[in-house]
């Protein structure tokens, strides 16, 4: 049995294994892997199955029962929201608020509507208070007023118009969505169009407040500019019918004040150089004139005027005609004739009346001009007085009106000044008045009505029903879940890893998961069954035992305990030694269970074996107490190469006998006679495993998935590690395939192997 060919399968965790580490370990250590969650999943199928089948029909049933006997009915009103933007109502500008800002303005405005105020004011409307809606909550009489506690009803009303009535912003849009759910279409329409209508009127008139203040303000303002206006419209016309020259300031022709003055200024003064230039002018020629009446001899000028006289010329022409008739005279009658001195006499006289008359004349020239120019300078030094006098008044009136003109200049811009607020404020009235009648004042504007609703909102079948799935869905999943993760049982080896972080070195599956070993001892199970998958888990245990190290180095003592009594340590402990021994090692098997031997009922003594019969009941306790040697508790096994030693009897101080001296020189003679001891040891429960687990080479804990819980193997393992034991890992018994697991794939693939290997032999 032992030399023949065994199937070898790979089985999990066939590595080399390390001390436990310190690392703290318990439930929840680690998360699901998805095939762990995949095999939970289809353990519990059918219970699944049944919930999600019981959560549809339940969905599908309550859409049946609420559509006919509770329908709902939700109608819509969108709100138009103008951006934030305090713009011009005069102009038209494109400005754009930015999208969070907006957002926020709308989702401010959503919130309004849902205020408490503002329900109880929709509620205290007649429209309101007429629907069957609101009659579920009160007693109306005929006049429509409440009967009973109006204020219960109120708040009963209020509490359902929280619920039902309600305000969204879409992110992306720009505007509101009001909606109300009730029993009713029309009653769910006509509670959408009062609430919207007192919305928005509430908003409209909240924002007309506060421009009616400002629009007061502003109206008294302008008045107080318009009477400053009259002032100095009065004082302008004041100064215009209180000065003659004003009026050519009033815009009367093209000639303004200025040039007017100007001008005159400078024709006086033009008139005043003029007569000053002719005064010089007249006295010069005075100058002249006195000197030619003061000159003895006539000058060019009066000697032509005399020359130019025509008494002279007359004279001339006459002593002209005479000289001829003289000289005939003479040439006729002689010097001495009487008629040629009568001729020459009169002659005589005609020159002398001549020269006469040329005296006469020149001096009646040279004082008439004299004359004449003074009479001119006296009337030109006449003239350049009164121009004088015209000058000084000119330039006082010119001081005068330049006087006036500031002071009128100064009323005309104060009055301008003010002309130009008075446009400004008329300007800002009239915004503030387009604002205040703006009907989007509020920045809020609905023109529809609110739909109708022509199909139930609540109950949806595609709510239910889906709904009834996934909450069964999720029922099933959540119990079968709730059921495995309750359960704090070491059930399957990546449990254990994931826990307990105790290296595990084999896995033993549960007897019903093998049918090969129908009707066999299971303490006997390799040597019984060699192709069962029970004995392969147990070559798995000592191949992980031989990869702990070299082959010098080999634990040569082992001790096999668990947490509690009936975890299958002993069976363990007995097919461990039976691996062992198909290697043709010399394995000894201690039993130091003083309170439940084994070996004495696993290997019966029988008188063929050698034993002496006076030592047939020397076991280890004897050896302890020094009742006996180490040579007399060891006996055969009936197996070769396998020795046994029994417990013997019970002690009164068991714990203080495994951690004598004597325990200890039995454990190095053993360690030199036998390749492997093999020590079966007491539960945890006591203190015996703990003493013989430090005088090991190493310890295995054995864990059974259908007993040992989660806490009280960390707890175990804690304690060994506290004195320093060196626990080399960890067996896990009765390990169960299920639906899902690794083990139930494992488990049929090695029993397809093993039968093919059976029918057609290597």
């Amino acid at each position: 049995m032992d030399k023949a060919i065994q199937p070898v399968m790979n089985m999990p965790h066939a590595i080399a294994v390390t001390r436990p580490q310190a690392m703290p370990a318990g439930p929840g250590a680690a998360a699901l892997t998805p095939k762990e969650i995949l095999g939970i999943v289809r353990r519990h199928l059918l219970m699944i199955f049944l919930f999600v089948f019981i959560g549809t029909a339940l969905g599908g049933g309550s859409w049946f029962l609420l559509s006919r006997y509770m329908p709902k009915y939700t109608s819509i009103r969108p709100i138009d929201v103008d951006p934030p933007i305090d713009t011009d109502p005069l102009q038209i500008v494109g400005n754009q608020p930015q999208k969070d800002i907006y957002y926020q303005f709308r989702f401010t405005k959503a919130s309004l509507l849902k205020q408490q105020n503002m329900l109880e004011s929709l509620l205290q409307q007649q429209v309101i208070v007429d629907t069957e809606w609101f009659k579920k909550f009160a007693k109306i009489d005929a006049n429509g007023q409440i009967i009973g506690d109006k204020d219960k009803a109120i708040k009963k009303a209020l509490k359902d118009l929280k619920d039902n009535l309600q305000a969204s912003a879409p992110r992306d849009q720009s505007y509101l969505l009001v909606s109300m759910t009730c029993g009713s279409p029309k009653e769910a329409q006509r509670i959408v169009d009062e609430a919207v209508r007192l919305f928005l009127q509430q908003q409209r008139d909240l924002s007309q407040s506060g421009l009616k203040g400002l629009l007061a303000q502003r109206t008294s303002q302008r008045d107080e500019i318009k009477s400053k206006i009259d002032q100095f419209e009065r004082s302008l016309e004041a100064i215009r019918l209180g000065t003659p020259f004003a009026r050519l300031n009033m815009g009367q022709g093209n000639q303004t004040f200025r040039d007017y003055m100007d001008q005159k200024l400078a024709d006086i003064e033009r008139r005043y150089s003029d007569f000053e230039s002719e005064k010089g002018r007249i006295q010069s020629y005075i100058a002249i004139y006195t000197a030619r009446v003061n000159a003895p001899d006539y000058d060019e000028y009066v000697k032509e005027q005399i020359e130019n006289d025509p008494v002279s010329r007359q004279m001339v022409s006459n002593i002209a005609a005479v000289e001829p008739l003289l000289n005939r005279q003479l040439a006729r009658f002689g010097e001495d004739h009487p008629l040629v001195k009568q001729t020459q006499a009169a002659l005589d006289q005609m020159a002398e009346a001549l020269v006469k008359r040329k005296i006469e004349i020149g001096d009646i020239l040279r004082r008439s001009d004299l004359q004449t120019m003074q009479e001119q300078l006296a009337a030109m030094t006449q003239q350049l007085d009164t121009v004088t006098q015209q000058l000084q008044a000119a330039r006082a009136e010119y001081k005068e009106v330049d006087r006036v003109r500031n002071q009128y200049a100064i009323f005309e811009k104060q009055r301008d000044e003010q002309q130009a607020m008075l446009q400004q404020m008329n300007t800002l009235i009239e915004k503030i008045t387009a604002q205040h009648d703006d009907p989007k004042i509020s920045k809020l504007s609905s023109p529809y009505s609110a739909t109708v609703p022509r199909e139930t909102s609540f109950p949806k079948l595609l709510m239910f029903v889906p709904g009834g799935f996934m909450l069964g869905l999720l029922a099933g999943l959540g119990l079968a879940f709730l059921l495995e993760l309750s359960n704090d049982l070491l059930r399957t080896p990546s449990e254990v890893m994931r826990h307990v972080r105790a290296p595990l070195m084999g896995s033993i599956c549960h007897q019903d998961d093998d049918d090969e070993i129908d009707g066999v001892d299971l303490y006997h199970v390799v040597r019984q069954a060699p192709y069962s998958i029970m004995s392969e888990g147990y070559r798995q245990l000592r191949l992980n035992l031989k990869l702990l190290g070299p082959e010098s180095n080999l634990h040569k003592t082992l001790l096999v305990t668990s947490g509690q009594a009936g975890d299958g340590k002993t069976t363990v402990a007995v097919n461990m030694a039976s691996t062992l021994l198909a290697e043709n090692r010399r394995v000894l098997l201690i039993d130091a269970n003083f309170r439940r031997p084994s070996t004495a009922r696993l290997f019966p003594r029988s008188q063929a074996d050698g034993t002496p019969a006076e030592f047939a009941d020397h076991g280890l306790s004897n050896y302890l107490m020094g009742q006996c040697d180490a040579e007399q508790v060891i006996r055969a096994s009936g197996i070769e190469n396998l020795m046994i030693i029994d417990s013997g009897p019970l002690p009164a101080n068991p714990a203080e006998l495994l951690n004598s001296e004597q325990m200890k020189t039995l454990l190095q003679s053993c360690r030199q006679q036998f390749e492997y001891v093999i020590i079966d040891g007491p539960a945890a429960l006591v203190s015996d495993s703990k003493t013989l687990a430090t005088q090991t080479d190493g310890t295995i804990v054995v864990f059974n998935a259908q007993n040992t819980h989660r806490g009280a193997a960390i707890r175990l393992l804690r304690e060994l590690k506290d004195i320093n034991a060196n626990v080399i890992g960890s067996v896990l018994m009765g390990v169960k395939s299920r639906k899902g697991g690794y083990f139930q794939e494992v488990y049929r693939s090695y029993q397809e192997y093993q039968r093919v290997h059976v029918q057609q032999p290597v």
